[in-house]
């Protein structure tokens, strides 16, 4: 199984990992209530699960129970019609109102499959946990992280492809994001263990659509004055950026050559190399101090097979592609 987390950090649920979450892959998903689920091969029927505050949806019980539903329970209903079967759970715990479905093909409805999967679902309505208020933000922010963490994964992948055809401006492009990436998750470390908390700068991990990031250049500025890198490398990346950005924009109409490519992809190569021990040395700093991503408490350290499955998993989430999609499942799940 792997955890679920909403994205206002209100709940979290344990899905099976061979189960894709549906609003942050299609694009006609958004990430509000309802959010879908449903597996990634061969899929039956899809799972949906809603939450809204108690206070607007069953007012008269919120305030019947000031201090939360303390006890959850699911009440179940159907709602059929002549092309779906609709399977309706109705709970509610602490100060939150929960709307689960199961919908699958009419014509499915007899199957052991279906009876299967309903296991399945109630497995996972039961798994509900409601997070406190005051853990909500850290809740969201630990899932932006590892979102963050099963791109970088997946880029990997890109990464080894482009090697193996020889594709040196798709080496160039791919290392260029990751020496980023390492340099963000090393500033998001550093401040934690500045600051000594688990609080975590997610500006450097998250851009929505719409809103203002922090650029590359920025992220070198920012590693250099919290003493992430040296003066040495960050004027190494500075000069790299500039090579890129001059083989990307400007390959056609400057006198780079296709052969300058391979000496530059292989810098990068060395760069990704450092950059990569550079957040290892602080990973190592954090593991086992009791506050941030990698210390003891909030348990992102140790390095297990159901933690590496669930890297995987969270990878094939950002490829949505069979090329790359690994076999995570197993008999735990």
């Amino acid at each position: 199984m792997k955890h679920w987390t909403e994205p206002n950090g209100i709940l979290l649920i344990q899905i099976p990992i061979d189960w894709q979450y549906l609003n942050s892959g299609l694009s006609d998903y958004e990430e509000k209530s309802p959010y879908g689920f449903q597996t990634y091969e061969d899929p039956l029927g899809c799972f949906q699960l809603s939450c809204y505050p108690l206070s607007e949806l069953a007012p008269n019980v919120a305030k019947a129970n000031p201090n939360g539903i303390r006890k959850l329970s699911w009440k179940e209903s159907r709602e059929d019609d002549a092309e779906f079967c609709i399977h309706l759970f109705y709970g509610a715990y602490f100060d939150q109102a929960l709307i689960g479905k199961y919908i699958y093909d009419v014509r499915l409805k007899d199957e052991k499959r279906i009876a299967e999967q309903l296991a399945i679902v109630n497995k996972i309505l039961y798994s509900l946990v409601i997070v406190p208020k005051s853990d909500r933000k850290l809740a969201a922010d630990l899932d932006k992280f590892d979102r963050f963490t099963g791109s970088l994964a997946a880029s990997h992948d890109l990464l080894y492809t482009a090697i193996d055809a020889g594709t040196c401006i798709e080496i160039i492009a791919i290392t260029a994001n990751q020496i980023d990436a390492y340099l963000r998750l090393s500033l998001v470390i550093a401040k934690q263990l500045e600051k000594k908390t688990n609080d975590i700068e997610v500006k450097y991990l998250s851009q929505a659509e719409g809103e203002q990031g922090i650029m590359e250049r920025k992220i070198f500025d920012d590693a250099l004055k919290s003493q992430v890198i040296d003066l040495e490398t960050f004027n190494s990346l500075n000069e790299l950026y500039n090579l890129r950005n001059r083989v990307i924009h400007r390959y056609i109409i400057s006198d780079i050559k296709s052969r300058d490519l391979v000496e530059i992809a292989g810098r990068y190569l060395a760069a990704l190399e450092k950059t990569r021990l550079t957040l290892r040395n602080f990973e190592q700093k954090q593991a086992t101090l009791p506050y941030g991503v990698y210390g003891t408490k909030l348990g992102k350290n140790p390095i297990t097979d159901d933690a590496i499955r669930r890297l995987h998993a969270s990878a094939n989430d950002k490829h949505l592609l069979e090329k790359y999609r690994r076999k995570v499942s197993d008999s735990k799940s």
